[in-house]
């Protein structure tokens, strides 16, 4: 059943409440920047991620796990592991793949092997910066608006929650790209399409972590 204007009002304002700390690294100048919003965060990433530059791409790449850890206590550990491990090869091969304004597909990043871009969450991350307007993030919190017998993709989704990270596969991938077209759906039908892609996830992202994870499984599985 659609949703109904308490549910509309609700998500939009968890949209527009969404606080996740719009952060990222200076690594020339080995200091932590913090950005007027996340609009400021996406276009510094973005150029980062599409630089010609190896140096830059490298950057932009550990920015994408900077940003995605900024909650987490062990987020130095895990941008040491890419920065020191990630190969001239790696970079070259994922510049390759986004030559042009492509966007590749999640097993492309996948096969390159690099360190920390394993699973569905951080590669889900990169294509996110490279166009927020039609790519979301899909993390183990995100994972959480499944619910038994509803028939959204996410339920479709090879993953349980005692797994470290999300498998990339064929499957899953495509449980992907169904979840971003589910948040274009709600920008359309809902908000006149004055959304994009990525403030849909980020709604319902900041309804979880405010602990309304069932009035944000209720709005998914009602949309």
């Amino acid at each position: 059943m659609p949703l109904t204007p308490g549910q509309i009002a609700q998500l939009d304002e968890a949209i527009n409440g969404y606080a996740f700390p719009a952060v990222y690294f200076d690594f020339n100048n080995d200091i932590e920047v913090v950005a007027q919003n996340m609009v400021e965060v996406e276009a510094v990433l973005a150029g980062q991620l599409r630089s010609q530059t190896v140096v830059s791409t490298k950057h932009g790449l550990a920015n994408v796990l900077y940003w995605g850890y900024a909650q987490i206590g062990y987020r130095r550990n895990r941008i040491n592991d890419f920065m020191n491990n990630v190969s001239y090869p790696q970079i070259s091969d994922f510049q390759a793949l986004i030559n042009g304004n492509n966007i590749p597909t999640m097993m492309e990043v996948h096969r390159i092997c690099m360190p920390q871009y394993s699973g569905i969450s951080f590669i889900s991350k990169i294509l996110m910066f490279l166009n927020p307007s039609a790519y979301c993030v899909l993390d183990k919190q995100l994972t959480k608006l499944r619910t038994p017998g509803s028939p959204k993709i996410l339920n479709q989704l090879a993953f349980r929650q005692t797994e470290t990270r999300i498998r990339v596969t064929m499957q899953n991938e495509a449980v992907y790209n169904g979840w971003r077209n589910e948040c274009s759906a709600i920008s359309q039908l809902y908000f006149q399409g004055n959304y994009r892609v990525v403030d849909v996830e980020r709604g319902f992202f900041n309804l979880i972590q405010q602990n309304h994870l069932l009035d944000a499984q209720a709005i998914y599985n009602d949309a």
